[in-house]
C-alpha cells in the first residue's frame, strides 16, 4: 500500500491555512515560508528516499531550512521592503506562540534525526544489532510531527 499522499498533507494544509489567515499578514507571511519550505522538501524527497543514511541528514536539512524561514522572515521582509506586501510585513512582524511551538517541534525533530542518522550508520556498519531508535522513536516522532503541523496550522491563526 503507498502512501504518498500523505506527502502532500503539509502543503495543503499550508493553502487551507493561507485561506483561512488571510486577515493577518504576519500570519499569511509565515504561512507562505512553510508552504516554500514544504515545496523544497517535496521537491527534493524523491532523491533522499534514495539515500538509506543519508535520507536523516536530509531531513536535518529540511528542518533546518524551515527555521531558516521562520528566523529570516524579517530579514527577508527588510530586503525586499519596496514591495508592499514585504513592507508592511516587516513594520507588523512579531514572533507568535504557535511559531515556538513550530520551531520547538522542528529542533526536536533535527536532534531526532541526529540520534537516528549516528544509529543508523552504526547498524551499517554492523556496531548495533538493531536500530531501536529509528524503529521505536523517530518514526513515531516524525508521524507526531505530521500531525500537529497537518492539524496545528490551519486553526491557529483564526
Amino acid at each position: 500500500m503507498s502512501f504518498h499522499f500523505l506527502d502532500l498533507l503539509i502543503p495543503i494544509s499550508c493553502a487551507i491555512t493561507l485561506c483561512l489567515a488571510w486577515k493577518d499578514i504576519n500570519a499569511r507571511y509565515m504561512v507562505v515560508c512553510c508552504l516554500l519550505s514544504s515545496i523544497v522538501c517535496l521537491l527534493s524527497l524523491n532523491w533522499a528516499m534514495t539515500k538509506p543514511i543519508g535520507f536523516y541528514a536530509w531531513s536535518m536539512a529540511m528542518s533546518g531550512l524551515f527555521l531558516v524561514f521562520v528566523f529570516g522572515r524579517r530579514y527577508w521582509a527588510l530586503k525586499f521592503g519596496y514591495i508592499k506586501f514585504f513592507s508592511e510585513a516587516y513594520d507588523q512582524h512579531r514572533y507568535t506562540p504557535q511559531e515556538a511551538i513550530l520551531v520547538a517541534v522542528s529542533v526536536i525533530c533535527i536532534v531526532s534525526n541526529f540520534i537516528t542518522l549516528v544509529e543508523v550508520y552504526m547498524y551499517w556498519k554492523y556496531w548495533f544489532d538493531n536500530a531501536y531508535y529509528k524503529l521505536y522513536v523517530r518514526d513515531n516522532l516524525q508521524k507526531i510531527y505530521d500531525y500537529l503541523v497537518f492539524t496545528y496550522l490551519p486553526v491557529v491563526w483564526l
